[in-house]
């Protein structure tokens, strides 16, 4: 297929791709800020508001794996087309809604669409880009979920302060509807000829309760809407209800996963460095403009502009980080950006009160650069050792790991400072902020998150001596 696709075209495909992503993406962080106006409009408290962001997470991890597999089976134009749709439906509810049930109704649709697209895109780049330019085209995806992440919470305010709160969806209809447009004059059909095409609507049904019981826990403790021995109970349920999707996937001859995949060890090593990679760094995520505003005592503006460092820094290097991934790079660079992870996590919880601006930036440039080091290979590697009738299922796997790091490393990093500080998340603000507390607790998360991504050293190490043992036993077989 892309042997026969100009280059103008596999380029235009791509920039598709980044105006989903873009807005996935974007929605995913414009929300937030625009929660008290929200609040005040729908005379709601804070915590049911928050269901507005927490609806389109939850949505969008439980459903992820359903796409890829379908797109497997069915082909990828059509349904990616119908996510850019569902998507913009969505969002033109969101900003009719005129309660807030209907917009967290309004939210879950616009999710559906998010999920689709989200689950596809990196399959679509894999299948039309060949092996030498897929690191770059992933790469340039790379850099789109850092744009998107970096403009959301700036555009949101913008938008807010001028335009009202419901703005922030309506943004979203005519980048949806060229989306769709051109998803449908760019793609072309990528049916599979398979002998059966069945799909596993008992296994689908099975894994959306049991993630959806785990990522509502983890959320919901995260918001203090449940305690920790309630949080527990449903991990531990969502767990067994996984090992019975998995029980029951293995007797199926088309399951919605096909657990052999990961027999394929770069594949699931791979897929267990970006985890782990997400995990820790949304521990930092999390915690830093706590950092930034109550403990070092900088204004919204600042702290605001130092955070902004790190996308900035990933959306410029990711692109490059991916075209020397097609140059044969791809090991050594996911090596030396977890390795700088690593570092910048553990020089970053030395920080106090006192350190200086510059200082905290270029730790904080640090991490970007080692992120954006690191992600475009190893999606590349992820996307790239997969036959080509599984890249859709690979490429929905890869981004619901992704997201299940995200949650799972802020409920982490949550539950570990509360235990080391016995500070009560929902108060690490005013007058009562105890700062030497806080930076206990701090220093503890972003050790734990340091210790974390070591442990991804490890496991690339691990998957560099495999290939090299690869290597060598191919050549002694010749």
């Amino acid at each position: 297929m892309n042997n026969e696709m100009t280059k103008t075209r596999r380029n235009l495909i791509l920039f598709n791709a980044c105006i989903a992503t873009f807005m996935a993406t974007l929605d995913g962080s414009i929300v937030n800020i625009s929660l008290p106006v929200m609040s005040k409009y729908f005379n709601v408290s804070i915590n049911s508001v928050q269901w507005v962001v927490t609806a389109y997470l939850l949505t969008i991890s439980a459903i992820l794996l359903i796409w890829g597999k379908l797109s497997d089976i069915y082909g990828r134009k059509y349904l990616f087309a119908a996510g850019m749709l569902i998507f913009t439906i969505g969002s033109a509810l969101c900003g009719i809604s005129n309660s807030l049930e209907l917009l967290i109704i309004s939210r879950v649709i616009q999710a559906i669409g998010a999920s689709i697209t989200m689950a596809l895109v990196q399959g679509i780049v894999t299948s039309i880009f060949p092996a030498n330019e897929r690191g770059k085209a992933l790469g340039v995806i790379g850099a789109t979920v850092a744009i998107g992440s970096l403009l959301g919470p700036g555009l949101g305010g913008i938008l807010v302060r001028f335009a009202g709160w419901q703005s922030i969806f309506y943004i979203n209809i005519p980048i949806g509807i060229a989306g769709f447009v051109l998803t449908l004059i760019l793609m072309t059909e990528t049916e599979m000829k398979t002998a059966n095409k069945a799909f596993d609507i008992k296994g689908s049904l099975i894994f959306v309760v049991s993630i959806t019981t785990m990522f509502t826990s983890l959320l919901s403790y995260q918001d203090k809407l449940i305690s920790s021995t309630i949080m527990i109970l449903m991990v531990f349920i969502a767990i067994i209800l996984f090992a019975i999707f998995i029980r029951y996937e293995k007797g199926l001859s088309n399951p919605l996963l096909d657990t052999t995949i990961f027999s394929n060890r770069k594949f699931s090593m791979s897929l267990a460095t970006s985890y782990i990679s997400f995990l820790s760094m949304f521990a930092y995520i999390f915690f830093m403009p706590f950092y930034l505003q109550y403990a070092m005592k900088l204004n919204i503006l600042t702290a605001g502009l130092l955070m902004s460092i790190y996308p900035v820094v990933t959306a410029i290097l990711a692109p490059i980080s991916g075209w020397l991934s097609d140059k044969k790079l791809r090991i050594s660079l996911t090596f030396l950006g977890l390795s700088i992870n690593t570092l910048a996590l553990a020089l970053l919880s030395f920080l106090n009160s006192t350190s200086s601006l510059i200082h905290t930036g270029l730790l904080i440039m640090m991490l970007g650069a080692g992120s954006a080091l690191f992600q475009s290979p190893n999606t590349s590697t992820i996307m790239g050792s997969v036959s080509r009738d599984k890249v859709g299922v690979a490429g929905s796997i890869n981004a619901f790991f992704r997201n299940f790091g995200m949650v799972s490393g802020t409920t982490l990093s949550v539950i570990l400072f509360m235990y080391i500080t016995k500070m009560d998340i929902n108060n690490l603000s005013g007058s009562s902020f105890d700062i030497p507390l806080f930076l206990k607790g701090f220093r503890a998360v972003l050790l734990n998150a340091s210790g974390l991504s070591l442990i991804a050293v490890g496991i690339n190490v691990l998957i560099r001596k495999n290939q090299v043992n690869s290597i060598n036993h191919a050549k002694e077989t010749k």
